[in-house]
């Protein structure tokens, strides 16, 4: 634990003079603002909006994936092409301190962005009434969807680079919004980049209206997400220790 913990702090230290963790601040507050100032012109149904609001979230999180994990995978391939992590005493803690620090402030924006947003609209729209125990639910759905995003965008990031990381998030992007139609009513499970976007619907009927309905692809859903999720992190722990670096050029 304490060589994990002084992992961490050199983490931190190394990405202190980065944007990455004003980014987890900034992004999300002005998601707020701008889709606040979207419904403020609307005279769609605050809670119906809201809904569409946290699918927006699930749609675009492979590219902030991507950003995030570039800005972690670069700090330290600009150091002699991972000097650093190529000579650290445990490869297998050294990814893991990379792990936690993308995942602790990605709970935090998720947090931060979905919370912040209905506050606000308590506060403004009184036509809104989604409880905040289905916002908390909401919430944990879009970042327990993301780990695959997580894991995937940063092997993607060591292994070839920003150019390829935010290509592919270009096409999850575009594929995500794609199956939302009726195209991946049948598939989507099997793709990552639509969990979110197909789950967070799905989860708000259920727990709305207390229909049995969407329950099977619920657990389709979160059965997906447990089992490619726990393949891709072991994968990318296998793959980690073996890897030898690259250069600077991606």
């Amino acid at each position: 634990m304490r060589g994990l913990k002084q992992d961490i702090q050199a983490d931190l230290f190394k990405l202190r003079k980065t944007a990455f963790f004003w980014l987890h601040l900034v992004v999300p507050f002005l998601g707020i603002i701008i889709f606040f100032g979207y419904q403020k012109l609307s005279n769609y149904p605050a809670d119906a909006l809201t809904i569409n609001y946290f699918q927006l979230l699930a749609l675009i999180y492979p590219i902030l994936a991507a950003w995030m994990t570039t800005i972690l995978v670069d700090q330290e391939i600009e150091a002699g092409g991972g000097f650093f992590l190529l000579n650290a005493p445990s490869k297998a803690r050294v990814l893991f301190s990379k792990i936690i620090l993308l995942l602790t402030p990605g709970l935090f924006s998720c947090l931060f962005v979905g919370l912040g947003y209905h506050l606000v609209l308590l506060q403004f729209k009184s036509d809104y009434s989604l409880p905040l125990s289905l916002i908390f639910i909401l919430i944990i759905v879009i970042w327990s969807s993301a780990l695959f995003l997580y894991f995937f965008h940063l092997w993607l990031g060591f292994c070839f680079g920003r150019n390829v990381n935010f290509a592919l998030a270009a096409v999850e992007f575009l594929l995500a919004a794609l199956l939302l139609t009726g195209l991946g009513e049948t598939i989507w499970f099997f793709f990552p980049c639509a969990w979110g976007i197909r789950l967070v619907p799905l989860v708000t009927t259920y727990f709305s209206g207390n229909t049995l309905e969407a329950l099977p692809k619920i657990e389709m859903g979160l059965g997906s997400i447990i089992s490619l999720t726990g393949i891709m992190l072991i994968f990318l722990f296998v793959w980690f220790s073996k890897w030898e670096g690259r250069g600077n050029e991606a």
